[in-house]
């Protein structure tokens, strides 16, 4: 998108109804206007005009953005401000203006190759694996699983296996990069991802296989449009079990179950029936589907440097997200995100039992 193209848009968002309010989580989490598609193309609109610059409110306002595109569900004319917002930030932070928080992010990553800080050799602490026979996938960890919900990698690893692949984990595997993209840190992010493709592409497999959707985005798509290119298809994981379903047993101690869409996996990359398709399979009831679900599904709350940024605004949409799930009588609330099942799990107090698409799979298969 050029700088042309950019202004014309930011102009026909700022002149509109703004209507997409209702639909952004960051509107629910502030109850104003300034925090919305509308309130962000005005600062943006504002600037191009020389009326107010980029001052530091401004970017506060573009940094409580979750880029989850809801807004763009609904906007007729197809103005995609997440993509506005994230280009946007690329100059806050080739400025020196980002904030501390996110300039933190980045060092952390770019010194430990993950968001949260903890040592690199430590990446495949949760890693148990025996060789087996059969068609090989290296299976693409991403941070959140690798450090703070490993449940979910030893779940994957479970069940690929268990569906006859033989899986491959590699220590040399760096953070893919997607909290960078999202938050405007290009060269940082370009650094992970330039030794991800060399690595990746220098084992042999037929497909990389991956249970994050911020990994399956950025992978399958931020790489490519960079000139990254990947020898290999990229899966997610709820595709590869979707192609097996038929031979997925059923779990019998779910109760009434409902699905959290994630952001980068429905709306971004378009993956809606796969994951439904095994829930339903796996389960013995139907699926509860709440209100707000498929293109129109609710952000979590925890994308885009928000939760680093505004924790208690990122709790309280992750607090909606939940209640959703209650409102259909949802006993377990799945999701097919680590990132998602973070926020949904801290937010739910407890209310809802919250599981992540592979461990609803392993605990059907351990239970048959």
């Amino acid at each position: 998108m050029n700088q042309e193209e950019l202004a014309e848009q930011v102009r026909m968002c700022a002149a509109c109804p703004k209507m997409c309010r209702h639909v952004c989580p960051t509107f629910l989490a502030w109850r104003s206007d300034v925090p919305t598609p509308h309130g962000r193309a005005l600062l943006l609109h504002y600037e191009a005009c020389g009326d107010r610059p980029l001052d530091a409110r401004s970017i506060e306002v573009l940094y409580e953005c979750l880029e989850c595109s809801n807004c763009l569900t609904l906007c007729k004319t197809g103005i995609d401000i997440a993509t506005i917002v994230e280009v946007t930030r690329r100059r806050i932070v080739a400025e020196g203006r980002a904030p501390s928080e996110i300039v933190r992010l980045a060092d952390l990553v770019r010194t430990h190759h993950n968001p949260y800080g903890e040592p690199h050799e430590r990446r495949t602490d949760w890693l148990h694996v025996s060789p087996q026979e059969g068609r090989r996938v290296i299976y693409f960890t991403g941070c959140t699983s690798a450090y703070r919900h490993q449940e979910i990698a030893r779940a994957t690893v479970a069940v690929l296996s268990a569906l006859g692949y033989a899986v491959v984990v590699t220590p040399d595997e760096w953070c893919c990069g997607s909290p960078l993209f999202r938050t405007g840190q290009e060269d940082t992010a370009l650094e992970q991802a330039r030794h991800n493709v060399t690595v990746l592409n220098g084992m042999d497999a037929e497909a990389i296989v991956v249970s994050c959707p911020g990994c399956y985005r950025v992978l399958k798509s931020d790489y490519s449009e960079r000139g990254l290119e990947l020898k290999v298809p990229v899966l997610h994981i709820s595709e590869v079990l979707a192609e097996h379903a038929e031979h997925l047993p059923q779990a019998s101690n779910l109760g009434a179950v409902t699905y959290h869409d994630p952001c980068h996996l429905a709306r971004h990359m378009g993956v809606l029936d796969a994951p439904r398709t095994v829930i339903e399979r796996v389960s013995t009831e139907s699926l509860r589907e709440m209100e707000r679900h498929g293109d129109n599904a609710m952000c979590c709350g925890n994308g885009a440097g928000l939760r680093t940024l505004r924790p208690d605004r990122a709790r309280t949409i992750g607090e909606a997200r939940v209640q959703q799930a209650l409102d259909v009588g949802a006993e377990t609330l799945v999701t097919a995100c680590p990132f998602c099942k973070d926020m949904l799990e801290d937010a739910s107090g407890g209310r809802v039992r919250v599981i992540d698409l592979p461990e609803l799979v392993a605990d059907a298969i351990g239970g048959k």
